[in-house]
Formats: C-alpha cells, sequence, structure tokens
C-alpha cells in the first residue's frame, strides 16, 4: 500500500482516537506511526542504489520494483514481532502512555494493511522468518497458509 492511502488510513483512525480519547498527542503519534514505518523502505532503496551503483530514480523507489532486482525484502520496520513486544509492554504498564498508545494503533494499522494489501504469504511480516530465509523475496511470496 502506498503511503497516500496510509496516511488516509492513519488519519481516520487518529481521528477515532482523538475522538475517543480527547488527545491530541495520541490521535499525532497514531498518524506519525502509520506513515512513518515505511522510512525504512527509504533505507533499503539507498543501499539498492549503493549496492547497485544506480542513481535515485523516484519512480523506481515508488514502484517497488527494486525489491525484483534485489531479490531480497529487509524493510526492518516491518515486523509483527516489534508490534508484539509494543503491545505487551504497554498492557504491563500501571500508567498508560497516550503517545505510545497512539504510536502501537498506527504501527500495528499499518502492518494490517501492508499485510492484506501486499501479495505475500501470512508469514511475511514476522522477522524471524525473513531472517531464516534470508531475506528472499521469493520466500515471501510462497503460497499463503
Amino acid at each position: 500500500m502506498g503511503p497516500i492511502k496510509h496516511l488516509a488510513y492513519s488519519t481516520a483512525l487518529g481521528t477515532t482516537l482523538l475522538i475517543t480519547t480527547k488527545s491530541p498527542k495520541t490521535a499525532m503519534a497514531c498518524v506519525f506511526a502509520g506513515t512513518m514505518v515505511d522510512l525504512d523502505h527509504v533505507i533499503e532503496y539507498g543501499c539498492y542504489c549503493k549496492d547497485f551503483a544506480q542513481e535515485w530514480d523516484w519512480n523506481l523507489f515508488a514502484s517497488g520494483k527494486y525489491f525484483d532486482y534485489k531479490g531480497t525484502v529487509k524493510v526492518i520496520f516491518h515486523s509483527w514481532e516489534f508490534a508484539i513486544v509494543l503491545w505487551l509492554y504497554l498492557f504491563t504498564k500501571k500508567r498508560k502512555n497516550g503517545i505510545l498508545y497512539g504510536f502501537a494503533c498506527g504501527y500495528m494499522l499499518h502492518l494490517v494493511l501492508d499485510h492484506i494489501g501486499n501479495d505475500v504469504n501470512n508469514k511475511a511480516y514476522f522477522e524471524l522468518f525473513r531472517i531464516k530465509n534470508h531475506w528472499k523475496q521469493s520466500a515471501l511470496k510462497e503460497k499463503r497458509l
């Protein structure tokens, strides 16, 4: 899913959080996390350009085709493990943190939308699965469970 759609969905969830929590900080954290998770694509594309001696090409970056050329996917911020740790931390805190709650909501929304919207198997957003398969793109596209 592209950044504009992530921004739209995160804004909708952030607005819902603003209404329910009355906290602009919680809402803003949701919108921030829901869109900024994709910064790992910038990092990965930068590495692609460096490794393959390519100049930055906004069209190639936006299309995601560079993954096909590389054959690997190392989007380090797209991880169910991190989401699980984040939610466990939130549930064990005696004092609630609205900003962290908003961040967790936006982050989780981003992962759910990507998981549903991208043609990958059900394990693709688990970092341990990607590591086990040496980040090979082909392992992420294998048959869904």
